[in-house]
C-alpha cells in the first residue's frame, strides 16, 4: 500500500504569513529557539521549543537546498558564458560532474567504508550514460549535418557542371588552389 507524503502542517506552518515570515527571519539570523517561542507568545501563539526546532530543521534544510540550486545554476550560467556554443545539457553535465568530483575528493578515507559500492557504481554509471548519450546525439547531429552539406555540394556541382561549365571549372580551380595552399602550409 503506497503512502502519500503530505506537507507538514505544524503550528508554525499555520501562522499568518507576517508572523511566519518573522519567525523564518529569526531562524536565518540565528536567534535562539526560546526567543522565538517568547516572540510568538507575545503574539498570542503558544508553541514549544521542540516545535520551533522541528520547523527550523525543515525550513533551514529547504533554504540550504535552495542555495545549492542557485549556486549550481550560477555555475551552469558561468560555463555557458565561458563557452557560448555550449548547450544547456552539456553545461549541466559539466556542473554535475564537477560536483561529483568535489564530493568524491572531500570524502575522508574512513567514510568510504560507509558508502555502499553498488550505489556509488550505479550513480557513476548514470553519469557516464548521460555523457555517452550526449556524445551520441552530438555525433548523430554532426553526421546528419555533414550528409546534408555533402548532398548540397553534390547538387551544386551537378547544376554548375551542366548549366554553367565555365563557372564550374573556375570554382573547381579555386578549390584546387586552396587545397594546395593549405597542404603546403601544413608542411611548414
Amino acid at each position: 500500500m503506497s503512502r502519500k507524503r503530505n506537507r507538514s502542517s505544524g503550528k508554525i506552518d499555520a501562522l499568518p504569513e507576517e508572523l511566519k515570515s518573522t519567525v523564518e527571519q529569526m531562524l536565518l539570523s540565528g536567534e535562539p529557539y526560546r526567543e522565538i517561542v517568547e516572540y510568538l507568545s507575545q503574539n498570542n501563539v503558544s508553541v514549544s521549543q521542540m516545535s520551533v526546532c522541528r520547523y527550523a530543521s525543515k525550513y533551514l534544510a529547504s533554504v540550504e537546498m535552495l542555495k545549492m540550486s542557485q549556486e549550481n545554476m550560477q555555475m551552469m550560467m558561468e560555463e555557458m558564458d565561458k563557452y557560448p556554443n555550449l548547450d544547456a545539457t552539456e553545461a549541466i553535465l559539466r556542473v554535475a560532474s564537477q560536483n561529483v568530483f568535489n564530493a568524491i575528493t572531500s570524502v575522508a578515507p574512513e567514510d568510504w567504508e560507509g558508502i555502499q559500492p553498488d550505489k556509488l557504481l550505479k550513480e557513476a554509471s548514470s553519469l557516464i550514460r548521460a555523457a555517452g548519450y550526449k556524445r551520441r546525439v552530438d555525433l548523430q547531429n554532426k553526421t546528419d549535418t555533414d550528409a546534408a552539406l555533402d548532398a548540397s555540394q553534390a547538387l551544386l556541382a551537378d547544376v554548375l557542371g551542366k548549366q554553367h561549365p565555365e563557372l564550374y571549372q573556375q570554382v573547381m580551380d579555386a578549390l584546387k588552389q586552396e587545397k594546395e595552399k593549405q597542404s603546403s602550409e601544413g608542411l611548414k
